[in-house]
């Protein structure tokens, strides 16, 4: 990543990119969906910096712009942190530990996707099974939920919630208070 602008014109000394390849960046910022309040703050965490700068304006080169893409991505996509972005695109030469980051990323997206699967199965059974009936009292449906609730539960919190059978509506048989 460059971390200084480079020279008085696009395409300044060491910049890397022809005039030509050079955008500013409004224009990035549109190209992206970002504001450009959101690129001056990438900026000043060190994430990216201009290609250019000229009578204060910033112009990014086709290195920049990948890298923003990145950053966008990753946040939205990935649920990063913009601390996890930064040590991931500074690389295992900058970062110490990257690997490790890396890793613990994969970790909890593998996490995150398991829960998510998890759930649309719940909302297909619903949709299979309920068209008609709301799921409350669902023997099937109700056991996945005590599963999932159980399965997350801490192996060290001895008051971890036990599986209570309810109709969830109150008076009816069967419903007892969690």
């Amino acid at each position: 990543m460059r971390t200084e602008a480079h020279g008085d014109e696009p395409g300044g000394t060491g910049a890397g990119a022809d005039d030509a390849d050079l955008e500013p960046i409004e224009t990035v910022a549109r190209r992206l969906g970002l504001p450009a309040s959101a690129i001056r703050y990438y900026e000043q965490r060190g994430l990216v910096a201009p290609a250019s700068r000229r009578s204060g304006r910033r112009w990014y080169g086709p290195d920049e712009i990948r890298r923003l893409a990145v950053i966008r991505y990753w946040q939205r996509c990935g649920l990063m942190s913009l601390d996890e972005i930064g040590g991931i695109l500074a690389g295992p030469a900058a970062t110490r530990g990257w690997t490790g980051i890396v890793e613990e990323r994969i970790a909890d997206l593998r996490t995150q996707a398991d829960r998510l699967t998890e759930a649309r199965e719940y909302l297909e059974h619903v949709l299979a099974h309920h068209r008609d009936s709301a799921p409350d009292g669902c023997r099937h449906f109700e056991a996945r939920l005590f599963e999932a609730q159980l399965f997350e539960a801490r192996p060290d919190d001895e008051r971890a919630p036990r599986p209570v059978r309810t109709s969830g509506r109150p008076g009816v048989p069967g419903n007892r208070p969690g």
